[in-house]
Parts: structure tokens; sequence; C-alpha cells
């Protein structure tokens, strides 16, 4: 980089960091805790059927699905092998490309997500959102959308 370093304050830096990484926690910790019970599913099997369920109308094959969850596709492709064994997806041949692999929604699958999606929304409410006022809400999604762009 060149020119001066810029200066930052490394304490700040550090209390952001842990608080964005305990609230996170606390979070996640609860959506998986209410996933599981409610739904059997596992936060990485949530955030599939979520991906596939948004893409509904779209051929999906499994590498797109790296876009979903944080795993290698070794990883991936046993996640959606469990998937397909409860009869929540399905796999096919990718039309576009003979050696990749689609993945779809089952109806069972669809019912599932759509059921998660309430318990999952109720857990970010209990946990997060209710905690701030409507400008609140709409300030930290901005915030919190700089980071993810």
């Amino acid at each position: 980089m060149a020119g001066s370093p810029v200066q930052h304050d490394v304490a700040a830096c550090a209390r952001a960091w842990q608080t964005l990484r305990l609230a996170h926690a606390r979070v996640a910790e609860r959506l998986e805790t209410d996933l599981e019970r409610e739904c059997g599913l596992a936060l990485n099997e949530f955030d599939v059927l979520l991906y596939l369920r948004a893409r509904r109308d779209r051929e999906t094959c499994i590498s797109d699905l790296l876009d979903a969850v944080t795993l290698s596709q070794p990883a991936l492709s046993r996640l959606v092998a469990r998937l397909e064994a409860r009869g929540l997806v399905a796999r096919s041949g990718a039309h576009h490309d003979a050696r990749a692999t689609a993945v779809c929604l089952t109806d069972a699958g669809a019912a599932l997500i759509d059921r998660a999606i309430q318990v999952h929304a109720m857990a970010v409410h209990e946990t997060l959102t209710s905690k701030f006022s409507e400008a609140e809400q709409a300030a930290l999604l901005q915030l919190l959308s700089q980071i993810g762009n």
C-alpha cells in the first residue's frame, strides 16, 4: 500500500469484531436450536433449501450452492446427498453441462423450507430485530449491507 498507513483505533476494531462475532453467535445458536427442534434442519441445510427456494424457477447446480453456505465442494455434495436421502431435494443432470449436477426442491423440501422460514423469522426477531426500533433496524441492515457487498 502506497503512502502512509491509515490510522485507526486498534481497541475499537477489536471491540467491533468481538461484538459482531458474539451477536452472530447468539443468533446462530438460537437458529440452530430452533431449526433442529422444529424442522430437523441444521443451519447449513436451511441455507441450502432457502437458496433453492429463491431460485425455484432456475436450474441450480451444486456449485451454485457455494453462494449459500461456507462449505467446501465435497462437504456441500455430502450435505446435498443427505437432503436427497431425506426426500427434500432431487438431483439430476444439468441441461447446460452434462458434467454438472442440478439440484431442485421436492414438494416435501418446499413444504419444510416454508415452515422453517417461519421458525427462522421468529428466532431472528426474538434475538435480534426486536431489540431495535424500525429506524434502528433499517440502519443496522444498511450498515451490515456495506460489509456484505
